[in-house]
C-alpha cells in the first residue's frame, strides 16, 4: 500500500455508504431564506455516524420522482442531535445545498460538496485543455466528511406543492472507516 512522504497512511473505509431518503412533503426551514432557522420535523435521517463510526461522503445526488417539478432548495445538515426532533440551531448547520428541478421523472441533480483536504494527483501544472493553473478546488477531492458522533440530514426548504404531493429521492454514496 502506498503512503505519502510523511509516511502517513492514505484514509481507508471499512465498508461502503450508500443511502437515501425521501423528501418534500415538509419544509426543513421554518423561513425558507434562512438556513439556520431549522423546522425538524422536515429533517430525514441520510448518514447516522452516531451509532457508527465516522464516514466519508463522496457524492449526494437527487432524483426527481415526476416530471414537471417545480425548482427547490435541497438542504444538507451536519447535526450531533441523535433524532431530528433534537435538532436545534445550537446542534446543527447546513452544510451544502442545491437547487434542483426537473422536466422528467428520474432527471438526478449532484449537490456540490465541500473541498476535502485530500489532493488529486497530477494536477499541479496546466492541462492539455486548460490555459491556466487550476484552482484549490481543482486539485482537491470533495465530500463531506462526517466524524464519529455527528448525522448527516436532508430536507427541502419549502414543501414542494407543484405537483401536488411530489417528492424527491436524495441519496448518498461513500463509505464508513
Amino acid at each position: 500500500m502506498a503512503t505519502t512522504s510523511s509516511n502517513k497512511m492514505p484514509l481507508l473505509v471499512d465498508r461502503p455508504l450508500h443511502s437515501y431518503v425521501t423528501v418534500g412533503g415538509t419544509a426543513a426551514l421554518n423561513t425558507s431564506t434562512k438556513f439556520n432557522d431549522i423546522n425538524s420535523a422536515g429533517c430525514n435521517l441520510i448518514v447516522d455516524c452516531i451509532s457508527n463510526d465516522g464516514a466519508v461522503i463522496d457524492s449526494i445526488s437527487v432524483i426527481a420522482n415526476e416530471s414537471t417539478l417545480t425548482a427547490h432548495s435541497v438542504l444538507v445538515f451536519l447535526s450531533v442531535a441523535a433524532s431530528s426532533s433534537a435538532i436545534t440551531t445550537i446542534n446543527t448547520v447546513c452544510v451544502a445545498n442545491g437547487v434542483t428541478g426537473s422536466t422528467s421523472a428520474g432527471e438526478r441533480t449532484n449537490i456540490s460538496l465541500p473541498a476535502l483536504s485530500i489532493p488529486v494527483p497530477h494536477l499541479a501544472s496546466p492541462a492539455a485543455t486548460m490555459a491556466t493553473y487550476p484552482s484549490e478546488v481543482d486539485k482537491k477531492n470533495t465530500g463531506l466528511y462526517v466524524p464519529s458522533g455527528a448525522a448527516v440530514y436532508v430536507g427541502v426548504s419549502t414543501a414542494i406543492t407543484t405537483p401536488s404531493g411530489a417528492e424527491v429521492n436524495v441519496f448518498a454514496q461513500g463509505g464508513f472507516f
